[in-house]
């Protein structure tokens, strides 16, 4: 099933999880209010372009293709180009711009494809998912940006970032979103198969690296993140919604002016 049927009916995603739990009210605004952001992201419209142009080098291996170098570049010049150019919405931070980016995107996909070594099967990229959890009415749905199964015949999932710094082993190791995966993937044929996680991040530092991080889970860490997931819904569905103005995301949120005029409600 497309990931657009499975996301017509009441769910759960790793995104909307991970942003009840940020900033509740901030959910609240997005995807019960449905209010449309102030802005858009620089960084997030960037990283968008940048996962698109690595599904595009994996489709292409799955059917035996390898894209070369300035190929791969041209895809992400392409997307970046008609997401980018002349959006006024896109709100770019001073050390930022649309030729900045197009730069450094290029950059960041040379030095990828310059590490990239075909060890492995490509069995799906850009797979929808749901599954569901007991004691949790709706299910929770999702993308897995890759899956392959190397030559142990082991499942490698793997989530595309693109960050402005290095990850910390606490980072990769508490990634709710990896979880998911490890759970959808039990859930959905794979329940019998050793799963591996892994983090291909491509590192916006003033020389582009690319970093692969590899973590794994266990039975515990599944139940962790189901017991959260559970606690978040019954505060949607209690109608609990928080603002954290506490977060260093605040300054930069796409509801401002929606929280601002909340504030006032309340008081």
């Amino acid at each position: 099933m497309k990931i657009e049927e499975l996301r017509k009916g009441p769910h759960l995603s790793a995104s909307s999880i991970e942003s009840y739990i940020e900033c509740s009210l901030s959910y609240r605004f997005s995807r019960i209010d449905n209010l449309k952001p102030e802005f858009l992201s620089d960084n997030m419209e960037f990283g968008k372009c940048i996962h698109q142009a690595l599904a595009d080098f994996h489709q292409e291996r799955m059917i035996g293709t390898i894209l070369t170098r300035d190929q791969l570049q041209e895809r992400f010049v392409y997307y970046w180009t008609v997401r980018a150019s002349e959006n006024e919405e896109i709100r770019y931070r001073s050390e930022n711009s649309f030729e900045s980016f197009l730069e450094q995107g290029k950059s960041l996909l040379e030095t990828y494809h310059d590490s990239f070594s075909d060890n492995t099967t490509v069995l799906a990229i850009e797979e929808p998912f749901s599954f569901t959890i007991e004691n949790l009415p709706v299910p929770i749905v999702g993308i897995m940006d890759l899956v392959e199964e190397d030559e142990q015949e082991n499942i490698v999932i793997t989530d595309f970032k693109s960050a402005a710094k290095s990850y910390t082993d606490n980072d990769v190791n508490k990634n709710s979103q990896l979880t998911l995966y490890q759970i959808a993937c039990r859930s959905n044929g794979y329940h019998d198969r050793n799963i591996i996680l892994k983090l291909d991040c491509l590192i916006k530092t003033k020389t582009p690296q690319f970093k692969r991080y590899y973590t794994a889970r266990n039975r515990m860490d599944e139940i962790k993140a189901e017991k959260k997931i559970i606690q978040v819904w019954k505060g949607i569905t209690k109608g609990v919604f928080i603002p954290n103005d506490t977060s260093w995301k605040c300054d930069s949120c796409f509801f401002k002016t929606a929280c601002n005029d909340w504030y006032r409600q309340a008081a």
